[in-house]
Parts: structure tokens; C-alpha cells; sequence
């Protein structure tokens, strides 16, 4: 009598980390069912035991809407308020504006720049990834990556490890365009992933402190995944101290400060608890 019996090979995909696992070989059909929900289970739980750290990305195609100076008061920020953790920045924009600005101030190995280039791509992309999944594979460790301007190309793919992206612009249509293509881009690679992370957390940049009304550029963010995050009046503060940067605590008393130290806050309550992740997973069920 013949057995219910065949070869067959499934692979089940980790679309979060273009990860492939293949398992052949010899399943009765009546067993199949049960042993694919089976290998679910132990990838997920192999993701948990290698992935502890945390990361946050920050991009946008459009240059000098602030991604570096963020990136920079970013890394001061979570140093101070997580001095029990490992923060560490990686610069992959050619210009190494970020890393200029933290090296003199950081410990060894804190702050690395690795340029992604059209040139260089292949090789600097497999040292940012080696990189950021060593990081994540220590417990409580948090990366800072900074981007240049531009597609994101493939690094889109150090994008997707990451708990969200910070994605600064002002509300001229200058940087507001751009900064809709690129946010549309991001939510259409994380549908077609179908994952929650990462977060797309705009941040508007160079707003007026009278300015109240985000309600245009809500309009414009309308149907996509988005979250807003708090403002920031303006950077020409920063870029004063750019020839001195001695993190927040150069900006200490002044309004910039205020506003970073709230957004840093946010970041904290919402996207690294998990809170975010809680709340979107709850609107998909």
C-alpha cells in the first residue's frame, strides 16, 4: 500500500532580515501542517535569542532637512539617559558631518564612519549590516544610523532591521516632496514585508514656535503609516555651535533643548517600549 508520502522542500522566510531557512526531506502530509507552525515558532524564538539590541534609523532623500545634527543630539541623548546601555553611532553618509561631531567627544569604537557609496555599496553595506547585528545581538544595546541624501538603494535593507525611522522635514514643499516619496517608498516595502516595524516617525523641522497648525501636512501624510512626532522650531542654533558641538549640554537653556529633550522622551515612551508595535498590532487584529 502506497504511504501519503513525498519529497518536498519548504522555505520559510524571515522578510524582516531576508533570512532564508530550507528544511527537505521526507514529511508524511497528515504532519506537514503542524511541522511548518513548528518552524515558525523556533525562527521566531531564534530571533529573540540573537536580537536584544535595539536600533534607530534616520533618513530621508532630501539633504539638509537636518538628518545628521538629529542623528548627533540622538546618540547625546540616549547616552545620558541610558548610561547602563551601549550607544553607538554609525555614519554612512559620504560626508561624516555625524561622526565629525561626536568622535572628539566619544569613546573608542562609539562612533564609526561608514560611507555608503554608488562606488563602494557592496562592501560598505556588508560592513553596516555585520555591524548593526552584532549590536542588536548585545543585550540593551542601542545604534544611531545616520544616512546621506539620496534613494535609499539597498539600504533599505539596514533600514527594516531597525525600530523605526526618523524622518525630519520642514513644511516647505521643497523638502516636503521629496520626504512624501520617500515615506510612501518605506510603507510600501513594509506592506510588502507585512511587519509593524519600522516605525515611519516624522519629525517637522525649522517650524515656528507660533506655529500650531501640522494640519497640511497631515493632509499630505493621509493613508500612510505614519507617526508625527514633536516639533523642532529650528537647527541654526546647532549650526552655531558646529565649530564647538558639546551635545545638549551646549544647548542647555534654550528652547532647541526643550524640544529635543521632548522628542527624545517620545521615543523612548512610544517606539522603544513597544508601545507603538502594542498599538498598531491591536488595530491590525
Amino acid at each position: 500500500m502506497q504511504t501519503d508520502r513525498r519529497e518536498w522542500q519548504y522555505c520559510c522566510i524571515t522578510k524582516e532580515r531576508n533570512r532564508v531557512l530550507c528544511l527537505s526531506g521526507v514529511i508524511p502530509t497528515k504532519w506537514r501542517h503542524k511541522f511548518i507552525i513548528f518552524c515558525g515558532y523556533v525562527l521566531l524564538l531564534i530571533e529573540r535569542i540573537m536580537e536584544q539590541g535595539q536600533s534607530i534609523f534616520v533618513g530621508n532623500i532630501k539633504g539638509g532637512v537636518g538628518k545628521s545634527t538629529i542623528s548627533a543630539f540622538l546618540f547625546d541623548y540616549f547616552r545620558i539617559r541610558f548610561a547602563e546601555r551601549s550607544i553607538q553611532m554609525l555614519d554612512t553618509d559620504r560626508q561624516g558631518t555625524a561622526f565629525e561631531l561626536l568622535e572628539p567627544l566619544s569613546k573608542e569604537g562609539e562612533v564609526r564612519h561608514v560611507p555608503v557609496s554608488d562606488r563602494f555599496d557592496g562592501l560598505s553595506l556588508v560592513t553596516v549590516d555585520s555591524i548593526l547585528r552584532r549590536m542588536r545581538a548585545e543585550e540593551n544595546s542601542l545604534t544611531i544610523v545616520d544616512t546621506g541624501a539620496g534613494w535609499p538603494g539597498n539600504v533599505w535593507q539596514i533600514a527594516m532591521m531597525c525600530e523605526c525611522i526618523i524622518i525630519p522635514t520642514s513644511l516647505s514643499w521643497a523638502d516636503l516632496r521629496p520626504t512624501l516619496e520617500f515615506v510612501r517608498e518605506m510603507d510600501e516595502r513594509k506592506e510588502g514585508d507585512m511587519t509593524v516595524t519600522p516605525h515611519l516617525i516624522v519629525v517637522p523641522n525649522r517650524i515656528s514656535p507660533a506655529q500650531r497648525d501640522l494640519s497640511l501636512l497631515s493632509k499630505h501624510l493621509e493613508g500612510l503609516n505614519v507617526v508625527l512626532a514633536p516639533t523642532l522650531s529650528d537647527l541654526s542654533l546647532v549650526r552655531q555651535m558646529s565649530s564647538n558641538y558639546r551635545g545638549l549640554k551646549g544647548a542647555e537653556g534654550t528652547r532647541f533643548y526643550n524640544e529635543f529633550i521632548r522628542l527624545g522622551d517620545f521615543i523612548i515612551d512610544y517606539v522603544l517600549s513597544g508601545k507603538l508595535s502594542a498599538m498598531f498590532k491591536d488595530e491590525i487584529t
